[in-house]
């Protein structure tokens, strides 16, 4: 008779454990407990461009992208190439940029195009197909503007005046000046304290575009 008994207490105990699990599986799929599911991260930040966003000879946490992302508490990309031009941009914008799902694209692009002698035209096509495209997926866009000494033309000021215009992107202008060659090692590029000037005038343009901090 004990060893009925113990065996219906047994069988008891052994039924209670399997409704239980079947209550946490209901309850909590996968069986690994029940935690409030994290937020999503806010959409990042990707800067397309050329050695100017890439911080050549800089590490690439102090290069403005970065200084960018800290000071607005949002998750940035560098995806800037040394020596890129419209075209390369415009060629690897699904990899670079639309598979990070962007909420907003800085792109800096067109300099490179001066130095190899590309069609005014053909680079202005480039960047309006790349605006185009990334404003086609509901991102917003900034375009930058820059001239530089010694470099014929405007910097496509009117072209991406124009740009910002038709495609509902936003643009800034002369965003080098007082950068390159004042602080610039080589005449071209930013050193450190020029990328933490162009931060610096990014932020406020950025920062109701974005929601930031």
């Amino acid at each position: 008779m004990r060893g009925v008994t113990r065996r219906a207490i047994l069988l008891a105990l052994a039924g209670l454990v399997v409704v239980g699990a079947i209550l946490v599986l209901t309850v909590c799929p996968g069986g690994h407990g029940c935690r409030r599911k994290a937020p999503p991260l806010r959409g990042v930040i990707v800067f397309l461009g050329d050695s100017i966003t890439s911080g050549h000879g800089l590490p690439l946490e102090v290069a403005f992208p970065a200084r960018v992302g800290e000071a607005l508490g949002v998750p940035t990309i560098n995806a800037g190439i040394s020596g890129d031009r419209t075209s390369g941009g415009l060629g690897r914008l699904d990899r670079d940029v639309l598979a990070h799902h962007p909420r907003l694209v800085v792109v800096e692009l067109g300099v490179n195009d001066i130095f190899g002698g590309v069609p005014r035209v053909e680079t202005v096509d480039n960047l309006r197909a790349i605006v185009h495209r990334i404003r086609a997926t509901g991102a917003r866009v900034l375009l930058v503007h820059f001239r530089l000494g010694g470099v014929a033309g405007d910097g496509y000021r009117a072209d991406l005046r124009a740009l910002a215009r038709d495609e509902g992107a936003t643009l800034i202008e002369d965003i080098l000046d007082g950068v390159v060659p004042e602080l610039s090692g080589d005449g071209l590029h930013p050193n450190e304290t020029g990328h933490a000037r162009i931060a610096e005038r990014l932020v406020p343009v950025l920062r109701p575009l974005v929601g930031g901090r």
